[in-house]
């Protein structure tokens, strides 16, 4: 720190200190690594966080993923097929690509050029249910002049095997193929590589035109040469519309049979059938209804994103990935997956995974996450992998099943007793650094999951009618419970942060990793959801919260690597624990700031984005099905979840909590909130709230199968109660902040009135000028995005600069007026901070980074 100080001038800095000055290091856009231009960015079209963002569309269980890229191009691996218009053949550029209605994958792009108006939509379907393996793409353009004087519209299309430019996957592509245009098709290898409409122009590269079979012997022919070109050219008439259609498997294809179900493909039938089938998938379950967009489409586009993520194998075998960066089963990730489709009526999603789970337990009895351990047989995922089993069947009534599974979890609960009788500490055992916290020794996160998994055990032992399994468990869990909570209190720092590690760990240059890329705040924040070890009041739990916030947060969400690189999903690990609380506010921010870092597809992203910088996740792309299965579970969990019973260990004591986190924007008399054939613990739940000019009427119809202990409904941070009627003057109690009512009520009307709030624009600008800021060595940090094994494992020490104690506001900000909180607010306060740091990057003499489409080579 002070080498970097002395660097800046003594008493500069101590200006910085006294005047709040925006020039300080922490908050100074010149010290940004890089940053972009933002040309791309279109303030009319949906919100883009990241530049040149990846998505995907297609059908689930097809053996690997159709990427759509930030260009609009669609790649498969062993093609890609892009686009272009204009008379120069200007590379489409669909940054703020959308899906169709906000959620449903079709993507959507619309742009204006010499006054036409183009729109183009991709979306991917099967010829049939027999063979979702090869989905074909259908793309659609549309042309239309809207001007008064005649318009010439051209457009075209073509292949190569890759673009580069931010593809994920290695390209296909070999040398040596013979190319053909035969009637409306294009040829490799005499197997058809897409299908085109009308009679466009032919070209077999960009310069020459098609006359004959071709190869890399007529001309140069590498991954990323562009050829079989189709070029349309029409004149338009004012008020004229002209539309092209092109059809793209995911494979090329040669199979007769499939062949002739292909050419009876019809675009607009196709594209209703996609449709449909989403739409029962995601609204024929359960879902939510929720008055502001970006909120509503977000939960529906998470679950498309996460069951896009599902891969079947070559022998028929299906199971869930984590998505486009990470194509595997992870065991640590499937917890969330698991939960999200449960709560969404969506079982079928979960149980293709059950063989995967048993099939990954050693002799010892430890789950052995292959994709995370790389192999090893070391404690990863194993609470996670219990749990994921055992919690199952509180959504799902399917004792066959779960009787299928009772070996695999008698052997899972037996490594718990085995560690905890025989470790010293009285926990499970300890790790190495393998992923996430990144530390060697008893990893908190694991040994809440344990437990966790252990309740949910008794709970399944029960659900079974296994008595005495039951009983032996029940002991085992009062036993390591209070392993556990000693723990945690003895390794809690005096401000009451519980790390990453218990007791004494190593991290660092101790392990062989470097010191920035070590003790990662992941899963120690779980203290009461969804691990319920803590009670809400306990000061560790607040203790952990702050200290994360303070020292760990930029741009509003997490960071990893110590505040290298944003983390947007692990984000969800502490909103959780707000919303437990009853910390309306910080939940809230939360989640704008989670779905701020989206895409236009609403696909989150995981890690490798510097701060205040390019917002490019290069090598770790979007779609994440991680970070989708933790937004939806957010989403949902701000509108209904069950808490209590020690985690549902004693069910009799656990409650439904409904609307725990409410938007200003969402409170206006005639909006409505719908929760809609929710899958709970308790059974399906239907609800609404109907806001009134002066406070809420909410009607409940609930089908338990399990009755809760309780419904509890808080009263908005932005609201004060007025008073309360329930179905016909039942009796209710509010205490801390909320209404707890009978499982049985039907009908809840409440009267509040306005509570005074802070400038809520202000408060987010002074947030993000609080935060710190880190110097690390670039070297190694340009070395590490190459991958970490060319980093030497003793590099990599960091400096932490500390963010301003308050923040500051300058004359503009404060002439701004008041507005309440929302998506598009936080939208807005992220672009003032982004474009102020801007103009200092700008002043230092750097230069701004342009996003553009690859060239046509």
């Amino acid at each position: 720190m002070k080498k970097y100080l002395l660097g800046i001038g003594v008493s500069v800095f101590c200006a910085y200190i006294n005047g709040q000055n925006p020039y300080y290091p922490a908050i100074n856009g010149a010290n940004s690594y890089n940053m972009h231009d933002e040309q791309f960015y279109d303030p009319n079209k949906e919100w883009c966080y990241i530049p040149k963002t990846t998505t995907v569309i297609g059908i689930p269980f097809t053996p690997s993923p159709v990427q759509v890229t930030y260009d609009g191009a669609i790649y498969t691996n062993e093609s890609e097929m892009f686009f272009f218009y204009g008379k120069n053949r200007t590379p489409l550029l669909a940054t703020q690509k959308t899906f169709y209605q906000g959620w449903i994958p079709i993507v959507e792009y619309a742009w204006n050029d010499n006054g036409l108006n183009y729109s183009i939509n991709m979306f991917g379907w099967s010829v049939s249910a027999q063979h979702v393996d090869n989905s074909i793409q259908h793309i659609q353009v549309r042309i239309s002049n809207p001007t008064q004087e005649n318009k010439l519209a051209s457009f075209g299309t073509g292949i190569r095997g890759t673009g580069k430019d931010h593809r994920f996957g290695k390209s296909l592509f070999q040398k040596g193929s013979t190319y053909s245009f035969e009637g409306n098709n294009f040829l490799r290898d005499e197997k058809i590589v897409y299908s085109f409409s009308g009679s466009p122009l032919l070209f077999a590269n960009k310069e020459n035109k098609y006359s004959t079979i071709f190869s890399d012997q007529n001309f140069p022919i590498e991954e990323n040469t562009a050829i079989g070109l189709t070029c349309y050219e029409k004149e338009l008439q004012p008020g004229e519309s002209y539309t092209i259609e092109f059809k793209f498997p995911r494979r090329a294809i040669s199979d007769k049979e499939f062949i002739n179900l292909y050419k009876q493909l019809n675009y607009t039938e196709e594209k209703e059938k996609c449709i449909n089938y989403w739409k029962q998938l995601i609204e024929g379950n359960g879902y939510f209804s929720i008055p502001e967009k970006r909120v509503n489409d977000s939960y529906k586009a998470a679950l498309v994103h996460l069951c896009l993520a599902t891969r079947t194998h070559e022998n028929g075998i299906k199971r869930q990935g984590s998505g486009l960066p990470y194509d595997g089963l992870f065991f640590i990730d499937f917890i969330d997956m698991r939960l999200a489709y449960d709560v969404s009526g969506l079982s079928d999603f979960v149980e293709v995974n059950f063989d995967w789970l048993r099939n990954s337990i050693n002799e010892e009895g430890l789950f052995v996450d292959s994709s995370v351990s790389h192999n090893r047989e070391i404690m990863t995922s194993h609470g996670q992998a219990l749990y994921s089993i055992c919690n199952h069947f509180r959504y799902v009534d399917n004792k066959k099943l779960a009787k299928s599974m009772l070996n695999t979890v008698k052997k899972a609960v037996a490594l718990i007793e085995h560690d905890h009788k025989t470790q010293p500490t009285g926990l499970v055992r300890p790790s190495l650094p393998f992923d996430a916290e990144m530390i060697q020794g008893h990893y908190t996160g694991q040994n809440l999951f344990c437990l966790l998994g252990l309740r949910s055990a008794i709970s399944y032992a029960e659900y079974l009618g296994l008595k005495k399994e039951a009983k032996e468990w029940r002991d085992l869990e009062h036993s390591y419970r209070n392993s556990i909570l000693l723990a945690l209190e003895q390794s809690a720092q005096p401000d009451g942060y519980i790390p990453p590690g218990l007791y004494d760990y190593k991290y660092g240059e101790e392990t062989g990793w470097p010191e920035y890329n070590s003790n990662q705040d992941w899963e120690n924040p779980l203290l009461i959801y969804p691990s319920e070890t803590l009670t809400p009041s306990d000061p560790k739990v607040l203790g952990t919260l702050k200290h994360i916030r303070k020292n760990k947060f930029r741009e509003g969400i997490m960071t990893y690597r110590n505040g290298m690189h944003l983390h947007q999903y692990v984000t969800t690990n502490l909103t959780n624990q707000h919303i437990a609380i009853n910390d309306q506010r910080t939940a809230l921010y939360d989640l704008y700031h989670i779905l701020l870092h989206n895409g236009s597809t609403h696909e989150g992203f995981e890690n490798l984005i510097n701060p205040w910088g390019d917002r490019d996740p290069i090598g770790c792309p979007p779609p994440h099905a991680w970070a989708a299965a933790k937004t939806a579970m957010l989403i949902r969990n701000c509108l209904i979840r069950e808490y209590g019973g020690e985690a549902g260990m004693n069910m009799d004591e656990r409650s439904l909590y409904l609307y725990s986190i409410l938007s200003p924007n969402w409170v206006k008399e005639g909006k409505r909130i719908q929760i809609i054939n929710a899958c709970t613990e308790f059974g399906e739940i239907n609800s609404d709230m109907n806001f009134t000019s002066n406070g809420a009427i909410i009607n409940i119809n609930s089908k338990y199968r399990y009755k809760p202990k309780a419904i509890y409904i808080p009263i908005p941070y932005f609201k004060t109660l007025v008073s309360v009627k329930v179905d016909n003057n039942k009796s209710y109690k509010y205490e801390n902040g909320y209404i707890i009512c009978s499982p049985d009520v039907k009908k809840i009307t409440i009267n509040w009135k306005d509570k005074e709030t802070d400038n809520e624009l202000y408060t987010i600008l002074k947030n993000y000028r609080k935060e710190p800021s880190f110097y690390w060595d670039l070297k190694n940090f340009e070395l590490y995005t190459k991958g970490p094994n060319d980093i030497p494992r003793n590099s990599g020490k960091f400096i932490v600069i500390p963010g301003l104690e308050s923040g500051f506001l300058s004359e503009q900000e404060l002439s701004m007026p008041k507005e309440e909180l929302s998506f598009e607010l936080v939208k807005k306060a992220y672009q003032l901070e982004y474009n102020r740091r801007k103009m200092q990057y700008l002043q230092a003499g750097k230069s701004l980074i342009k996003v553009e489409a690859p060239n046509i080579e």
